[in-house]
């Protein structure tokens, strides 16, 4: 089969054809191609995933109109398969549609056809694939076996709900709980409206830098902060306006 000779017919049909676009040239390279890979057979078997795919066509209906319009012009002799595990047969530049009427509609419209026609691609050896379709097939296989492991460590670990402690160390926290945490710690509500206040100024950082991950621990380290802090500054007051008040009265009569 002289290949060049067949492309030469074609482009020059083509040219001469008004109403063909770019989508009917990109479905026959298609199909030219399964042909190709079928070794120019007289007449070959398709699957319509891989003629749309090898044409770059996302659309079934697209694919669909532009097959017949294929056929009704005479590129191809079109047969659709209606039986699942039967692929649709194509044969090349048949002579017998040359001549054919503009009302004749030798093959079924294909606007009627469904659109989730089932098929196998496995149960027939005559029908042409590429390797690349068949790469694509194991990567789904895997693919569904890891969203199906994955599935099962869902329902074998369910995700635990959050217990009444944890929520409580959500940050911000609630005031109630930071005044209730200061109270149940010795210390003031006063104290606790401090470390919120601060907190909450510098968008509850730890050192300015680092998200607080556990306010009790902080509200723990204030409270330690607060009562040394105080300890020190009750320890640096001095003692000399007291000893300005005496605890004896003395007689000033007396001399020394």
């Amino acid at each position: 089969m002289n290949y060049i000779k067949q492309l030469t017919h074609f482009f020059n049909k083509a040219q001469a054809d008004a109403d063909f676009s770019a989508t009917h040239l990109s479905l026959f390279m298609a199909l030219f191609q399964l042909w190709n890979q079928a070794r120019f057979a007289k007449q070959i078997q398709i699957i319509r995933d891989d003629a749309m795919r090898l044409g770059k066509i996302n659309s079934k209906a697209t694919y669909h109109k532009a097959m017949a319009y294929l056929h009704k012009q005479g590129y191809i002799d079109y047969r659709p398969s209606y039986n699942p595990y039967k692929g649709s047969t194509i044969t090349f530049f048949p002579p017998q549609l040359a001549h054919i009427e503009p009302n004749a509609e030798p093959v079924q419209m294909l606007s009627t056809r469904p659109i989730n026609e089932p098929y196998n691609k496995l149960y027939s050896t005559s029908i042409i694939h590429d390797n690349t379709s068949d790469l694509s097939i194991d990567k789904k296989k895997e693919k569904n076996k890891k969203t199906a492991s994955s599935n099962q460590g869902v329902l074998l670990f369910p995700k635990k709900e959050k217990s009444s402690a944890q929520k409580e160390i959500a940050i911000p926290p609630l005031p109630e709980h930071v005044e209730g945490f200061f109270l149940a710690n010795q210390s003031t509500v006063q104290e606790a409206h401090r470390f919120m206040n601060h907190y909450t100024a510098n968008g509850w950082l730890v050192g300015g830098k680092s998200p607080m991950k556990d306010w009790k621990a902080s509200a723990k380290n204030w409270i330690s902060n607060s009562i040394n802090f105080t300890k020190s500054a009750n320890y640096g007051k001095s003692n000399r306006a007291q000893q300005l008040h005496a605890s004896t009265r003395k007689n000033y009569f007396e001399p020394l």
